[in-house]
């Protein structure tokens, strides 16, 4: 037992000493898609939370996540009405894989969009992977 002890202490400056790695070592991939959204059956409880009334739809998404666990998607949205118009984070519900919806945590890319326009949006660090995402034009 003793030297089983002495053999796991052995390792333990390793352990202190590690750094946690430097954002700009963290790699952002794809995540593989393995079921369509529309084949999803999650209920679309809007009691429990709901994007906000806009104009913009999803034309295109893909999600995204590292070995932190956090979560992104990249969606290109189009509108029907002409005019610049500003999304926020209110106007867009991630659905994770476990049926728990989100709002986003930060947009990055233009966020006032003409007729169509694609932005990177952070969802934050979740155990479980994104499946879907939601806007509500009425």
């Amino acid at each position: 037992m003793k030297k089983l002890m002495l053999v796991l202490l052995s390792f333990l400056p390793f352990w202190i000493i590690a750094e946690p790695p430097a954002p700009e070592d963290i790699v952002v991939s794809f995540d593989e898609v393995i079921i369509p959204q529309d084949e999803l059956a999650f209920v679309t409880d809007w009691k429990t939370l709901k994007p906000d009334l806009s104009e913009f739809e999803i034309e295109y998404q893909r999600f995204l996540s590292n070995d932190l666990g956090e979560r992104f998607a990249l969606v290109t949205l189009f509108k029907r009405k002409s005019g610049l118009r500003i999304i926020d984070e209110k106007d867009i519900v991630g659905v994770l894989a476990n049926g728990q919806r989100l709002h986003p945590i930060r947009l990055e890319g233009e966020t006032q969009i003409g007729a169509r326009g694609s932005i990177f949006v952070h969802f934050g660090q979740h155990q479980f992977p994104l499946a879907g995402l939601e806007t509500r034009t009425e």
